[in-house]
């Protein structure tokens, strides 16, 4: 209704439950449903209370009460920046793939899935990029108030890959990790200094 003036700039990441979520879910959306300590969990909003997403290596359309799984959810439309298709041709789309699995899939996580059929963008699918010496995709860790570290990625979909993983491991895991990986680093560079 009314346009939402100016609202899209602040991106709304609260979760509600799945029953409130199907009020604000208009074909063609991205929804994601959080949980703790559980990789994020992304579908295509298809219309008719229904989604269609990855799951268990397999493109299924599902209540979408029933995807969530009892997970709190949330709009993700604005997370990618990639201009997006027309809500009819995204929904056609992830429909298109219902019945996929296994080997023949060509995503590696539901969030690279639900983000292609959205964006139609190579970059979502596996290999769907050349790996040149860049590294053009940056994660910026915030490790504390005041300390962060960027990783970086060669691909796309090897920084989503990260991302859902540091999802799933939570903060505590991920510091203790990156921590040692600095530590690691830095007694290299001073062994190198050394010689």
């Amino acid at each position: 209704g009314g346009g939402g003036g100016g609202e899209g700039e602040g991106v709304d990441l609260t979760t509600q439950p799945p029953e409130t979520l199907l009020n604000k879910c208009k074909p063609g959306d991205l929804v994601e449903f959080v949980a703790k300590n559980q990789c994020p969990h992304w579908a295509v909003y298809v219309g008719d209370f229904q989604v269609v997403h990855l799951h268990k290596a397999e493109i299924k359309n599902d209540f979408l009460t029933d995807a969530s799984q009892g997970r709190r959810g949330r709009l993700v439309n604005h997370l990618y920046k990639f201009k997006a298709r027309p809500p009819e041709s995204v929904v056609q789309c992830a429909l298109q793939q219902v019945g996929l699995k296994g080997v023949q899939l060509i995503w590696r996580s539901s969030e690279c899935f639900a983000a292609w059929c959205r964006c139609g963008r190579r970059e979502f699918k596996a290999g769907g990029e050349l790996r040149i010496g860049k590294q053009p995709y940056r994660l910026k860790v915030h490790l504390s108030d005041k300390a962060s570290h960027t990783l970086e990625f060669q691909s796309l979909e090897d920084l989503i890959m990260e991302r859902r993983r540091n999802d799933q491991l939570g903060k505590v895991t991920l510091m203790q990790e990156l921590t040692a990986h600095l530590q690691t680093e830095e007694q290299h560079r001073t062994e190198l200094d050394a010689q």
